[in-house]
């Protein structure tokens, strides 16, 4: 099987951990895209574009490929319900006929903002040229607007976090990861496993970009083995992905990096 290319960067979380997952089944079957297009309703084409996260899959394609795989569909379908909520409007569920423009892409004389050159219709009743103009500044201004927001929230949750948490007299709302000296790591064996403290899952997919309580649980547990994953932080970056493959390889699981069902099982031992 092929080696998987990188999904994009700006994939939502909530789709990446869906995508990885349907590669993780695709593989695990070991068929190629027309041999899965011929064992479901969903073309070559649109598998390409499900599993590159292009285009969140419908639903169908989800059961689907559950189905042919043999895994659990009602976990399968709560990663597909979590990432049809992701905020993105740019990657909606596929349904497989759409031919129209992207959400958000605006192209009629009517839909406010328009393209200057491409324009083929009438201005709305009413509008002159010049109120048209300054409506597309306007509204061009209020997009950088919001765009610098955007950017000031992904740097308070990043380096600069630890401004809002030295002002804002709580840390119970914190994401993982944005603690300046990292977490702790509390070890226990339980039933033959080990914890550290964080996570109790043995199943749970955890793969890069990821941040929560999971990604947590493997560093320590990573740290504990010793195969250092970088700052305990919560982030599941490259340092943590490469620590993974380290014990993958010396445990005989596939190194892929991603911490999946046989890789929690090293962890705990």
């Amino acid at each position: 099987m092929a080696q998987w290319k990188p999904l994009p960067d700006d994939l939502e979380p909530q789709v990446f951990r869906l995508v990885v997952r349907l590669r993780e089944l695709r593989d695990q079957l070991g068929v190629s895209m027309s041999a899965l297009a011929r064992k479901t309703p969903y073309s070559k084409s649109s598998w390409a574009r499900y599993l590159s996260g292009r285009t969140l899959p419908p639903r169908g394609a989800v059961e689907a490929l559950s189905r042919l795989a043999g895994a659990d569909p009602a976990r399968l379908l709560a990663l597909w319900e979590l990432a049809a909520q992701a905020p993105r409007a740019g990657r909606r569920p596929d349904e497989g006929t759409q031919t129209g423009p992207r959400v958000g892409i605006q192209t009629g004389p009517h839909e406010g903002i328009q393209n200057e050159g491409t324009q083929t219709g009438p201005d709305p009743a009413g509008t002159r040229p010049g109120q048209s103009r300054r409506a597309r500044t306007v509204a061009a201004a209020a997009g950088a607007v919001v765009l610098a927001g955007l950017g000031l929230v992904a740097w308070l949750t990043s380096g600069g976090h630890a401004f809002t948490q030295a002002h804002s007299g709580s840390s119970s709302a914190q994401r993982p990861g944005v603690l300046p000296a990292g977490y702790g790591c509390t070890y226990a064996w339980r039933d033959g496993r080990l914890y550290a403290g964080h996570s109790t899952t043995s199943d749970r997919l955890v793969a890069l970009n990821a941040g929560s309580e999971d990604a947590v649980e493997v560093q320590c547990l990573l740290k504990h083995h010793g195969l250092s994953p970088g700052r305990v932080d919560g982030l599941f970056g490259e340092h943590t992905e490469q620590a993974v493959k380290r014990l993958q390889r010396a445990g005989g699981a596939v190194v892929d990096g991603m911490v999946g069902p046989r890789t929690w099982a090293l962890l705990r031992r």
